[in-house]
């Protein structure tokens, strides 16, 4: 992905935390409902899948299987608003919106939309983990030129890989 599709993905995930005052940890099972959709927590049919979020009529469902750690849960319904906005244009895109047919996001489909994926974990990241937070709590728990990510990702509420991804995306933590 390049940078200027990443700063927009950025923006765009700030531009929401803003809108809807989320402080954090972001309560992010909340968001479906207070944007005009729904969370459902339930098992699918196909034990493979664990997130999906699906168009109805002018509204939308975000379904979360329930076996899987909190943290993991949280991640995938930004995961599934990414792709609300991104590539649905819910709110943002009537024309694109009003195309949507039936669009799927799950594991189960995600062959051939890698692109998509990347963009919707790069939302996912920036929405719960929003840039100048994550700077400022990052280097609150620099210890001997190491961040703390348990403590990091305790803050968000997210997992110590999820912190660890978005540290290496804004630059704080070499790739290497």
């Amino acid at each position: 992905m390049n940078m200027k599709k990443r700063k927009a993905i950025n923006a765009l995930a700030d531009s929401l935390f803003d809108t809807l005052e989320l402080t954090f940890p972001v309560a992010v099972e909340d968001v479906p409902e207070i944007l005009g959709g729904e969370l459902i927590i339930k098992e699918f049919e196909n034990n493979e899948l664990e997130a999906m979020i699906r168009k109805v009529d002018d509204s939308f469902e975000i379904q979360i299987s329930p076996d899987k750690p909190n943290f993991r849960k949280r991640f995938s319904i930004a995961h599934e608003i990414g792709h609300l906005f991104l590539h649905m244009g819910y709110l943002m895109n009537p024309k694109l919106w009003n195309e949507v047919g039936d669009y799927r996001d799950s594991v189960f489909y995600r062959l051939g939309h890698s692109i998509e994926e990347k963009e919707a974990n790069e939302f996912a990241g920036a929405f719960l983990m929003p840039e100048q937070e994550f700077i400022k709590i990052s280097r609150e728990n620099l210890e001997n030129g190491r961040y703390d990510l348990e403590k990091i990702s305790k803050y968000f509420d997210v997992s110590q890989e999820a912190a660890l991804v978005r540290g290496k995306t804004l630059g704080l933590i070499s790739w290497g």
